[in-house]
């Protein structure tokens, strides 16, 4: 028994360091969250909501009430019409920098809530803003918009809604006030946190150009990268483990986990292919200045 719960573990099965729970555009509330990842076998798990640390506090109480290893997650929005995110783990969600951090991208959040819709409205697709605020518990996101157009039958699913309307290019989509990678980082560091580079795949940049990219990013404080996520294909693993090992980085790897049915994850998704976790996860435990909890693990 133990030797495959031993596989498990260490193999990434029981591990998921990228969900997202209400606090920010995931569906279940942050305990809810804990505990389906909890039916799903997890062992170790972070929450990395976008832009707040507000669900952290629920979700590490009831982690540890079910038995798992939590880490104290955020994942920062930066980049201006290109969007770069960056995990910070381990970070004191009350660290004032953080904090005032976290206030500056909460309105700037709203603001641009309110000019999507005002778009959306001047093009005669309004959508209800009540019930968009409504399905809001914490900082509000484009997801819930593309709900509000999937209410509105103006599409059938919030990808659709993406697709067509909000994703990056799309007729009406706000860009974001623009964050460095550089600012996002230290952000992060100065909240005793390590910052890793979200779903390099997403980038959609050639291989020269993200390795550029991550070697400009590394000497502007970044610590790791995100290799095993769903947007990952395996046949592009080994070349993020390359990139990683050229430049000193952390591995590691999340299902990126909202609940919306229309993205088709699941927890946990994609960590079966993570065979070298144990490994990386004791260095990113040691870069949090945290002892590897093998035992609790195992037990």
């Amino acid at each position: 028994m133990t030797q495959t719960i031993r596989k498990s573990v260490f193999g990434g099965f029981c591990t998921d360091l990228h969900m997202h729970s209400r606090a920010s555009d995931g569906m279940l509330e942050p305990a809810h969250l804990m505990e389906a990842a909890a039916e799903k076998g997890m062992r170790l798990v972070a929450l990395t909501d976008h832009d707040t640390c507000a669900g952290v506090p629920e979700a590490e109480q009831r982690a540890g009430e079910l038995g798992m290893v939590f880490v104290p997650g955020i994942e920062l929005s930066c980049g201006g019409e290109k969007e770069i995110h960056i995990l910070g783990y381990g970070v004191d969600f009350r660290h004032s920098g953080l904090a005032a951090f976290r206030k500056k991208r909460d309105a700037e959040r709203k603001n641009r809530a309110v000019q999507i819709m005002d778009r959306l409205e001047a093009a005669g697709m309004p959508v209800e803003r009540e019930s968009v605020y409504s399905q809001v518990s914490g900082v509000i996101g484009r997801p819930h918009i593309a709900a509000a157009l999937v209410r509105a039958g103006y599409v059938h699913t919030v990808q659709e809604a993406f697709d067509r309307y909000l994703g990056q290019g799309r007729p009406f989509c706000v860009p974001k006030p623009e964050v460095t990678v550089r600012e996002g980082c230290r952000v992060i560091l100065e909240a005793g946190g390590v910052p890793v580079l979200a779903h390099p795949m997403e980038l959609r940049s050639g291989e020269a150009v993200l390795g550029s990219l991550v070697h400009e990013w590394h000497e502007q404080g970044l610590a790791g990268m995100e290799i095993y996520h769903p947007s990952t294909a395996s046949h592009k693993v080994a070349m993020l483990l390359s990139l990683a090992r050229q430049e000193g980085l952390l591995v590691t790897g999340g299902s990126d986990y909202h609940g919306i049915a229309a993205r088709g994850d699941a927890i946990g998704q994609g960590m079966e292919r993570w065979d070298t976790a144990r490994e990386d996860l004791a260095r990113l435990f040691d870069a949090m200045g945290r002892s590897f909890p093998e035992k609790e693990l195992l037990s």
